[in-house]
């Protein structure tokens, strides 16, 4: 929907701004769900942004002719439990950035989704899903990057690329870890009718802050799926740093279509060497997910989330302060509506 004068108000720009726009799209996801969570206790909770994350924001693009365009976005979190601000209270804690696009393909500059967060999107990014239960790199602490440079190439053989490096928090060269936060990534996703396959790697320079020197991560993520009409394959496989090891994680899961605004999906996944520590013997754990969502219109949706975690007996992943060697679950219910 397209609101020039709304988008314009609510951003209190001026009237010869909006005459330079082509166009101004306010948009935004209003996301609730009532959960229970079990980890170390149990709780009932409202949760805000489950199956996407509710926000607000305005897209932009104004012509330059040629086939070149400026681009911006800004886009803030919103916890509709709370009415605060997400992402730690930032004004446009989801995206901000601004940019070029053409035949060449874009340029943006600002805090932006990392090219990990993208393909790690492909299989999913909810809360309740295996890549968020087990916070991957990419999509936990670098799911979305400051300070970031991004280059998208236009699509070739069905196939795009992704660079970003960020100057992370821009320390001094005279700190003790000046370079917390720097982050190499790029991404090559593939999409062919019913096949959609990526790759993710990133590499973060330095991924302490305190201690001096450089602590650096390197990950790859592994991401494939193939729509067979009714039902829908997905498989993935990451594998990054982790302390002295390196955290496994591998998964499948299948999305079936019930009637044509019904879809439920089953997945597995196994995780090894969560802790990173080479004296843990036994920190794996096993996750299983069941999710459906119902499409009451093209904008409107209820679903429903369960996911259950099998820890070893030095592994904590899950919900609610979940204990090493015993088991997580939450389930939830909710509504999501897109503006």
């Amino acid at each position: 929907m397209k609101k020039h004068l709304i988008a314009l108000a609510v951003l209190g720009l001026s009237g010869g701004l909006a005459q330079a726009q082509s166009s101004v799209t306010l948009f935004g996801v209003a996301d609730m769900a009532i959960e229970r969570i079990k980890g170390s206790t149990s709780l009932v909770r409202l949760s805000s942004g489950q199956q996407q994350g509710s926000r607000w924001g305005v897209r932009g693009a104004e012509d330059l002719g040629g086939g070149m365009k400026a681009v911006f976005q800004l886009e803030a979190g919103v916890n509709l439990d709370t009415g605060t601000s997400g992402q730690g209270g930032r004004a446009f804690g989801r995206q901000s950035f601004v940019g070029l696009t053409g035949g060449f393909g874009g340029v943006r500059l600002g805090r932006q989704y990392s090219p990990m967060d993208d393909i790690a999107a492909v299989v999913g990014t909810k809360s309740y899903d295996v890549l968020s239960v087990v916070p991957i790199i990419g999509n936990g602490d670098y799911n979305r990057v400051d300070n970031a440079i991004t280059y998208l190439s236009p699509t070739v053989g069905n196939t795009s690329f992704q660079v970003q490096y960020s100057l992370g928090e821009e320390r001094s060269s005279a700190d003790a870890s000046p370079d917390f936060g720097k982050q190499f990534s790029l991404h090559a996703l593939h999409a062919s009718g019913p096949l959609t396959a990526g790759i993710g790697l990133m590499r973060v320079s330095d991924a302490d802050g305190t201690a001096p020197g450089k602590q650096g991560k390197d990950a790859v993520l592994l991401v494939g799926a193939y729509d067979f009409g009714m039902m829908k394959l997905s498989a993935y496989y990451d594998q990054e740093d982790k302390g002295d090891e390196k955290l496994k994680v591998m998964g499948l899961a299948a999305a079936f279509k019930v009637g044509d605004q019904t879809t439920v999906s089953v997945g597995v996944a196994q995780a090894k060497d969560v802790t990173g520590a080479a004296a843990a013997l036994n920190d794996d754990a096993r996750i299983f997910t069941l999710q459906a969502s119902h499409n009451l219109s093209k904008r409107t949706a209820l679903y429903a989330h369960l996911t259950a975690v099998s820890n070893d007996d030095d592994a904590a992943l899950g919900f609610n302060s979940p204990t090493a060697g015993s088991s997580s679950n939450g389930i939830q219910f909710g509504i999501r509506h897109r503006f």
